[in-house]
């Protein structure tokens, strides 16, 4: 029988950051909240802002494990990134991925990542020196994120390393609130096509990703789950 385990307060504590963002709860997806499945456990919950067309955040337990995943999409007309937050925990590991992904090609739009990208740098060098910080190892998700994503597969030897691994997911959050209260409004139709088009190409690269983190974990209800996230 496995150790009884504590699990990190993962869904919280970005819970508490995301009331900055005064959005409003979507009641569409609201029978997912608090679903059980055997020994599954699924917690979700649904916003949206003037910024966001939609934020998901939410975790599946079981005895073994905790998964936890937010998103955070601009809304139409704006230029924020995309927050990505992928959350897996086991009593000796936790395997994370935090990053806020470009809406656009930063190669080409130098201004977009100076104002969204490059201050991300020096939280990116803070959490270089964690403990199993890792780069990304599926192929697809790795493409998408910004030089700046930190990923990690961090062994956990004793509690309050659950709690260091969290620290990369609100800093990225706590920066991500601060954008949004001096987001852009893109007006070029240009741009506007150029962001829609990479933000469907995010979510279904992350979405053929979640299959493989969702499926096992809460078979009956992975269709549910998948549209909720993406």
């Amino acid at each position: 029988m496995s150790e009884q385990v504590t699990w990190a307060p993962y869904k919280e504590k970005l819970q508490e950051l995301l009331e900055q963002l005064q959005a409003q709860e979507l009641d569409q997806h609201s029978a997912l909240a608090d679903l059980r499945a055997g020994s599954t456990a699924i917690s979700c919950r649904t916003w949206r802002s003037e910024q966001a067309e939609k934020i998901a955040l939410g975790t599946i337990k079981t005895a073994e494990q905790q998964l936890g995943l937010c998103m955070i999409y601009p809304a139409a007309g704006c230029d924020l990134p995309v927050y990505v937050s992928r959350w897996q925990e086991t009593q000796k590991q936790i395997v994370f991925l935090v990053d806020l992904v470009p809406t656009v090609d930063t190669l080409v739009d130098e201004a977009y990542r100076v104002k969204y990208i490059e201050p991300m740098g020096q939280s990116w060098d803070r959490f270089a020196s964690l403990a199993g910080i890792w780069p990304e190892e599926d192929d697809g998700v790795r493409a998408v994120c910004s030089i700046i994503y930190t990923a990690a597969r961090m062994p956990i030897e004793r509690q309050g390393q659950r709690l260091a691994a969290l620290s990369p997911h609100t800093e990225y959050l706590k920066s991500y609130a601060d954008y949004a209260r001096q987001a852009g409004t893109v007006v070029e139709k240009a741009k506007q096509a150029e962001i829609e088009r990479r933000v469907r190409a995010i979510k279904a690269t992350l979405r053929i990703n979640a299959v493989k983190l969702i499926g096992p974990m809460a078979p009956e209800h992975t269709e549910g789950l998948l549209e909720l996230f993406f």
